[in-house]
């Protein structure tokens, strides 16, 4: 077998190289609004923040901050969705091309690229309809968000399993998605797990923390609420080596295959 035989096709290394740039871009993109829409509340607002520490919810009601927000949301969103359909789909063509492909993984395939569309909407939905005057569809975005952006993980690490499943990096799977970086996920995925679990109890248990901790109790579920969403878009660039790799190997495949 030679080299362009064994390496990915031209048309999956470039589909993968969209995926690394925009979810690499929406990774550093969103964490970066995240994380100053809070502290810019924080320098705008002291006292408030002094007195209770602040959700990204309630630090985007300030226009100054939300409106910078909405637009950053609104390129990200279409973006995050272009690059985990370029993921998931161009791995499942290759793996249908190869023969691999079972009901199972076409079914997760398209299930998480339905959930993927539905957090997109989300992003956008939370962003542009902000407090105070948009309380209730702010809300509807923000769960339509989270519920949906936790649950394609779950279902990219089902199809992370599947694919280390198939064989190993010799064969079609293993050529797109490394069963060496799977097992990495493995591990990794429990971070968004045990965080949304602590996310969880802190939601629910807020409101009941004694009054000389109620500060502490708040400023962990606020702070949980950041890394939870950063853990989202982190599960997501686990799969950045394989999309590196596979346009490497397109490319030399390619390159391989024209001089012959």
């Amino acid at each position: 077998m030679t080299l362009s035989q064994e390496a990915p096709s031209r048309a999956t290394g470039l589909a993968m190289l969209v995926a690394l740039i925009t979810t690499s871009f929406v990774t550093v993109v969103v964490n970066v609004q995240m994380y100053s829409a809070r502290w810019k509340f924080a320098a705008f607002y002291p006292e408030k923040a002094a007195d209770r520490p602040s959700t990204i919810s309630e630090s985007i009601a300030d226009p100054r901050i939300g409106e910078p927000f909405a637009d950053w949301l609104l390129l990200s969103a279409p973006l995050l969705f272009v690059g985990v359909t370029c993921l998931i789909v161009s791995t499942w063509w290759a793996l249908k091309l190869g023969g691999q492909v079972t009901v199972k993984i076409t079914l997760v395939t398209w299930v998480l690229i339905t959930l993927q569309a539905m957090a997109s909407v989300g992003m956008v939905i939370l962003s542009q309809y902000r407090f105070p005057d948009f309380r209730d569809q702010h809300m509807a975005g923000s769960y339509l968000f989270f519920f949906s952006q936790a649950f394609v993980v779950v279902a990219g690490e089902i199809l992370s399993r599947a694919y280390a499943g198939l064989g190993a990096e010799g064969q079609v799977a293993g050529r797109i998605w490394s069963p060496r970086f799977a097992r990495w996920r493995r591990t990794f995925v429990w971070v968004p797990i045990v965080l949304g679990l602590v996310y969880l109890c802190l939601f629910l248990g807020k409101g009941y923390a004694p009054e000389a901790l109620r500060y502490e109790v708040y400023w962990a579920y606020v702070s949980t609420e950041l890394f939870l969403l950063s853990s989202f878009l982190f599960y997501m660039m686990s799969y950045a080596p394989d999309m590196w790799r596979v346009w490497k190997r397109g490319r030399v495949g390619y390159s391989s295959l024209e001089a012959s």
